[in-house]
């Protein structure tokens, strides 16, 4: 097996929202919390955190809540880089309205290959913003890239 990160659609849907509450919302994050946005028991968001913590990609403490590591923050801006630049692609290309692209976003954000997200990105000038006014984050290898290109 590789040294790469494997995880799943679910997880990474977990990660977006948590990262979302714990460092754009700056709210504590808690089962409950995570429980009505995903529309689950808090016994299933448990379970999941859980698996999580085993991933090393956050620190859940039972009543306490859950924080992203450093490994899951990295985690969950690829993520949320790849959602926010599909956004940007369907709201100035495709003419979609913002809350249109977000919903579609969210159903591919996924399975977007670091290279589309990247073509993307480099396509529209290395946005710093999403349509929702939301960071994009950047990718240093994908600016490298923009310059080998010109070269």
């Amino acid at each position: 097996m590789s040294g790469k990160l494997r995880i799943t659609v679910n997880e990474a849907k977990y990660l977006k929202l948590i990262y979302r509450q714990q460092y754009e919302k700056l709210c504590k994050v808690k089962t409950t919390l995570l429980a009505r946005s995903v529309g689950v028991r808090p016994a299933t968001v448990t379970e999941m955190l859980q698996r999580l913590a085993e991933k090393g990609l956050v620190k859940y403490t039972r009543y306490h809540g859950v924080k992203l590591t450093e490994k899951g923050v990295n985690e969950a801006r690829k993520l949320l880089r790849k959602h926010r630049l599909l956004e940007v692609l369907f709201v100035r290309f495709l003419d979609y309205n913002v809350q249109k692209a977000c919903v579609e976003a969210s159903k591919l954000d996924y399975y977007a290959s670091e290279n589309l997200v990247n073509t993307i990105c480099r396509t529209y000038g290395h946005p710093k913003n999403c349509p929702c006014n939301k960071a994009v984050f950047c990718d240093e290898r994908c600016r490298g890239e923009a310059k080998e290109e010109r070269t």
